[in-house]
């Protein structure tokens, strides 16, 4: 059986023992009722995972013995998943299924046709659960770094932003005539996927006349939690993949 994974910030380690956060100290002794000596694993979010031995100081949960656990290969390039919000429940699936894949950053978009508007005295505690979401994927895929969620912000501000201007940015559009073709990209990727209603025309000519690239992926219809998703997949395939002789800079389209 796996060991159990937990989540420790940078400034809890230290000096060869970790002191879990209180959240994690509960879920640890009262919910999965770990005790003295069992063998957990922590990440702390930055790249870094760590192996260790329980021990209950009082109501503190310390994990000492702590050995640095060898990371995985990175990933040369990195993945931006731009999405207008939506329904709660949608957008948060959004968010841990997007983190198992292997976004690194989420921006929350606010489009023309986008039906949920977050008002600002709840901005905080909602920014505070989507990041909780995100580390409890990050456990259960054994992530080591934690993506970045922003907070909303308008489509022309993305659009106007030179912040992923070196991206190779791509916008998803049912009704673009160009599809996604096969090859694998060097630089890093900005994917930005609209809401149920899709996108405004005049929000598409503007992403085109920034520099995007608006591509369909195909003839079928999809919600767009599953567009998102499914375009995350292709560009993770994508990025993963060896280098070849016939690999080209940037994606293209046809």
């Amino acid at each position: 059986m796996p060991r159990r994974r937990f989540f420790i910030p940078t400034d809890r380690i230290g000096n060869g023992i970790a002191i879990l956060t209180p959240d994690q100290a509960h879920h640890l002794r009262d919910v999965l009722r770990l005790g003295t000596g069992e063998e957990v694993e922590l990440f702390d979010g930055e790249g870094l995972s760590y192996s260790g031995r329980v021990e209950c100081h009082g109501t503190e949960i310390h994990i000492g013995s702590l050995k640095r656990l060898k990371p995985a290969e990175k990933r040369k390039t990195s993945l931006v998943l731009a999405a207008a919000i939506i329904k709660a429940d949608r957008f948060e699936w959004m968010l841990q299924k997007g983190t198992e894949l292997g976004v690194d950053q989420f921006l929350p978009l606010e489009t023309r046709f986008s039906c949920v508007r977050i008002p600002a005295a709840k901005l905080e505690a909602r920014l505070e659960r989507w990041q909780r979401i995100i580390r409890e994927a990050c456990k259960q895929s054994r992530r080591l770094t934690i993506p970045r969620v922003h907070l909303p912000l308008p489509f022309s501000d993305l659009v106007a932003s030179q912040e992923y201007a070196a991206c190779a940015r791509f916008m998803l559009h049912e009704k673009a005539p160009q599809r996604l073709k096969v090859v694998i990209p060097s630089d890093p990727v900005l994917l930005c996927v609209g809401p149920e209603g899709g996108c405004d025309a005049t929000e598409v000519r503007a992403a085109e006349q920034a520099g995007f690239r608006v591509i369909s992926m195909g003839s079928r219809i999809m919600r767009a939690e599953t567009a998102a998703l499914a375009a995350v997949a292709v560009f993770q395939f994508l990025l993963e993949q060896p280098p070849t002789v016939q690999d080209a800079k940037t994606l293209r389209t046809s």
